[in-house]
C-alpha cells in the first residue's frame, strides 16, 4: 500500500540535465517520482523512481505517460514540464523540407507536449495543493537570432502558463513558470560563461514550489527580468546575439 503522505512528482526530460537533477532531489526528499524520458539512463537515481520510457514528441508517447499515471492510482502533487530541445536554424540556409522537420520537432517537444500533458494529467493533479511547473527560458521574453523556433515555443509556453494559472486557480492548483538562465547542460555545451548548474536550478525549482512562488527565476534570470521591466530595449539587445 502506498503512503498517502508521500508526494508524487512527474518530471519530463528526466534522464539528464535539469530533469535528472530534479528527479534526484525529489527522490532524495522522499517523493515518489515518475521520471519520463525516451530511455532510462545507465546510472540509476536512488529512491522511489519509476521510469516511463516515452517519446513525448508523438501522441502515443504522451498517451503512455498519461496512462501510466492513471493506472498507478496515485494523485500527482507536482507536474514538471521540463523536456526541451534547441536547434540553431539559419532561415536563409535551411531548405523548406528541413525547416519543416526541424520546426515540427521543436514545437512537438517544447510546446505541444507540455500543453497536452497539462491537460491530460489534470484529472490526476491534487486539488488545493497541487502544482504544475512549466520550464521556459529568459529567451521567452526576447529571442536570440540563432534559435527562432526555440524562442517562439518558449514564448508561447510562457503565455500558456499565465492563462492556465487563471483557469486553475479556483481548483487550488498552482501554475508556476520556471525561467532558467544559461544552465550547464548538453544543450548549452560550448556556449556562454557563468552557467548555473543543473543541481542549482533544480534546487531553485523545488524551493520555489515549496514556497508557493508563481515565478522561479534564479541566477541571471532575476536581474534580467528587472532589466526587461525597466528597459525592455536593453534586455532585447542583450539576448539577440547570444
Amino acid at each position: 500500500m502506498t503512503d498517502p503522505s508521500q508526494k508524487t512528482v512527474l518530471i519530463t526530460g528526466a534522464s539528464r540535465g535539469i530533469g535528472r537533477a530534479l528527479a534526484a532531489q525529489y527522490a532524495a526528499g522522499g517523493a515518489r517520482v515518475f521520471a519520463v524520458a525516451r530511455h532510462a539512463p545507465t546510472a540509476p537515481i536512488e529512491g522511489d523512481v519509476e521510469w516511463i520510457a516515452a517519446d513525448i514528441s508523438v501522441p502515443d508517447g504522451r498517451s503512455a505517460v498519461i496512462g501510466t499515471v492513471q493506472r498507478s492510482g496515485r494523485t500527482l502533487d507536482v507536474l514538471v514540464n521540463n523536456a526541451g530541445i534547441q536547434q540553431a536554424i539559419d532561415l536563409q540556409m535551411t531548405t523548406p523540407d528541413a525547416f519543416r522537420d526541424m520546426a515540427a520537432g521543436e514545437i512537438a517537444i517544447n510546446l505541444t507536449a507540455p500543453l497536452v500533458l497539462a491537460h491530460g494529467l489534470l484529472p490526476f493533479i491534487r486539488r488545493h495543493g497541487g502544482a504544475i511547473v512549466n520550464v521556459t527560458s529568459i529567451l521567452s521574453r526576447h529571442p536570440k537570432a540563432s534559435a527562432p523556433v526555440y524562442c517562439a515555443t518558449k514564448a508561447a509556453l510562457a503565455s500558456f502558463t499565465n492563462a492556465l494559472r487563471h483557469q486553475l486557480s479556483p481548483l487550488g492548483i498552482r501554475v508556476i513558470e520556471a525561467i532558467p538562465p544559461l544552465v550547464a547542460t548538453g544543450m548549452t555545451a560550448g556556449r556562454g560563461r557563468g552557467k548555473l548548474t543543473p543541481e542549482a536550478m533544480a534546487r531553485a525549482i523545488v524551493s520555489g514550489v515549496n514556497r508557493g512562488r508563481k515565478r522561479i527565476a534564479p541566477g541571471f534570470s532575476r536581474p534580467f527580468l528587472v532589466i526587461d521591466r525597466l528597459a525592455p530595449e536593453l534586455a532585447a539587445a542583450m539576448m539577440i546575439g547570444n
